[in-house]
């Protein structure tokens, strides 16, 4: 599924699709993910199929060889995603396990130091998708307020793209926004 051509600039800096987060237009992005290293359902599973097996092996090997704890962020390199102009994939680690349970605090402190990682590299832009929404995951509502807060916070820092398949979640994004 490529982007649904239904974007929204909704400030300076900030846009939001309705669309799939592996056709990203940026330079990096951020996924949701566990201290497993597994990529095996969701948003994941659909990045692991664009960038190919390389990108699930470096993500087991960086949780092998660093301390990452629940709320941390570890990247990769973004195997054929490159082709479509991604450089490195951030995981915000929201879970220990890939069926566990996350809270909405490790969800924000996650795409808190992901947002730091990825300045840190010197990337230009990011693309987030709605992390910890999947089925029987988070309130889409909650979230969406949460990563747009956080998305506010960096916008004169970098530019973002929120882009998520699911409508509800897009539509949650795009009333924050709205509002303000």
């Amino acid at each position: 599924m490529k982007i649904i051509e239904n974007s929204k600039k909704i400030e300076n800096n900030i846009k939001v699709v309705l669309g799939d987060i592996t056709y990203p237009k940026s330079e990096s992005m951020i996924i949701p993910a566990n201290l497993s290293g597994l990529m095996s359902k969701g948003v994941p599973k659909r990045v692991l199929k664009a960038g190919w097996a390389k990108v699930g092996k470096e993500a087991k090997k960086a949780l092998k060889e660093q301390k990452i704890d629940l709320g941390g962020c570890f990247s990769t390199d973004s195997g054929r995603l490159k082709r479509r102009g991604v450089k490195k994939i951030y995981h915000a680690v929201i879970k220990k396990y890939l069926n566990d349970f996350t809270s909405i605090h490790i969800v924000k402190l996650s795409l808190e130091n992901s947002f730091k990682k990825v300045l840190a590299d010197k990337n230009k832009s990011v693309t987030i998708c709605g992390i910890g929404i999947e089925p029987g995951e988070l309130d889409k509502k909650v979230v969406a307020i949460s990563i747009s807060e956080i998305c506010e916070k960096y916008k004169s820092k970098i530019k973002i793209k929120i882009i998520d398949d699911n409508v509800e979640f897009i539509k949650q994004v795009e009333e924050y926004f709205k509002e303000r």
